[in-house]
């Protein structure tokens, strides 16, 4: 399992610098691993124009291809790139060229959720209070979230690649109906920023939603989202949660193996 990788378009709004690292991990996963799910936002299409990103980042995205040619592949989309994917779900509304594809990649899928009779995989915007919808096509269609967005990796792309962290400096600085207006716009707070706590979210949120699968039976749900990894073992189950391979944290993996579990 590997999320959050948010491919963009190689400006300052791409935060993936890992190409040759994430290479290597699946010349590894070729070797050693049974089948690859991809757990959630693979590109980055809140900043960034799909077009670009598969021009800029055509090394990584053929390599994932490739593999799916030989392994099982699952991707699961995220909340920051659920369109154009999410039109892609069923197969049957696939038009001819999507057959094709799919013929050619007979091991490959893409999700909402992964699961089977002991696994639950999702990218856990879900249980986010900032990012969660009822319906997930929702989060296209906020008038404020994604031009607000685009702007923000505008700035990136002509400032200077930390001006989202800049904006983030000032919103912690900020009280009052600015702050309030401007989290509103943002139409996320990303959980990987100290924002995130500070305007009342919990990773507690995440935990407690896979204890519920737990408790349903599952033995193991797997989330992303958080870029944040970790792994929580309880008396009948685990939680674990992948990480990420953009920005500055170390890029980390869960493998699933024989009922056992493991974050490397």
């Amino acid at each position: 399992f590997v999320s959050d990788l948010h491919l963009g378009d190689g400006t300052g709004a791409d935060d993936f610098w890992l190409e040759s690292e994430f290479l290597r991990f699946l010349d590894f996963a070729e070797k050693e691993a049974d089948e690859l799910i991809i757990v959630g936002d693979l590109f980055e299409l809140w900043q960034c124009n799909l077009e670009r990103v598969i021009f800029y980042h055509s090394k990584t995205i053929n390599a994932i291809i490739s593999f799916a040619k030989k392994k099982k592949t699952t991707y699961i989309i995220g909340n920051h790139d659920h369109l154009p994917f999410v039109k892609y779900l069923d197969p049957a509304l696939s038009c001819t060229e999507n057959i094709q594809a799919a013929k050619a990649c007979p091991g490959f899928r893409i999700v909402l959720e992964y699961g089977n009779d002991g696994l639950h995989a999702e990218h856990g915007n879900q249980f986010d209070i900032f990012n969660r919808y009822k319906d997930p096509r929702l989060a296209v269609k906020n008038k404020w979230g994604r031009p607000t967005a685009y702007i923000c990796g505008l700035f990136e792309r002509l400032l200077h690649p930390d001006f989202d962290e800049w904006v983030g400096m000032v919103l912690r600085k900020s009280r009052g109906a600015y702050f309030e207006a401007m989290a509103f716009l943002k139409n996320k707070v990303a959980p990987s920023t100290d924002e995130y706590r500070r305007r009342g979210g919990a990773y507690d949120e995440y935990v407690k939603a896979a204890k519920i699968f737990i408790d349903e039976g599952k033995k193991l749900v797997v989330f992303g989202h958080t870029h944040k990894a970790g792994l929580i073992k309880f008396d009948n189950g685990v939680y674990a949660n992948c990480g990420a391979w953009s920005g500055n944290v170390k890029p980390t993996y869960v493998t699933y193996e024989k009922g056992k579990v493991e974050l490397r």
